[in-house]
């Protein structure tokens, strides 16, 4: 999927790669200092970050339907899978998160290990996709 010749779910991952290590951040900032100020920050990079990668996940889909090399979509639902799975945990959090403010609770310890772990994950799918681009040219002129 494209605008105006650019692919769109490469721009947009951008943001959910960025935006939810950054609620890891300030997570752990407000954990380890109890400023609230770190709390909403974490809260509206965890909203945007979850939002932003849905869609990402919505336009990745499409492109996943273009692809005619059967090694090229083997990776890309690999990558694909690795990606809805963090997207979806990052989702749970943002839906309490969401039920509960403007109160921003600390998060615990745990909270922030499976965040970590999530991060992590994230990371690994990126750059599974990377090797998508680079080695499949999927979504890129060859």
């Amino acid at each position: 999927m494209k605008i105006l010749r650019h692919p769109l779910h490469v721009m947009l991952i951008h943001f959910p790669t960025a935006l939810l290590p950054m609620d890891l951040v300030l997570s752990y900032f407000f954990y380890s200092t109890g400023n609230e100020s770190y709390g909403t920050a974490a809260f509206y990079c965890l909203i945007g970050g979850v939002g932003l990668g849905l869609l990402a996940g919505v336009t990745g889909f499409i492109d996943l339907m273009m692809i005619k090399d059967r090694t090229a979509m083997a990776a890309a639902l690999i990558h694909g899978g690795i990606n809805l799975t963090a997207i979806l945990v990052f989702s749970v959090f943002a839906y309490r998160s969401w039920n509960l403010y403007p109160q921003i609770q600390v998060p615990t310890l745990t909270v922030l290990i499976v965040k970590l772990l999530t991060v992590v994950f994230i990371f690994v799918g990126n750059y599974l996709g990377g090797r998508l681009i680079f080695k499949h040219h999927i979504a890129i002129e060859p």
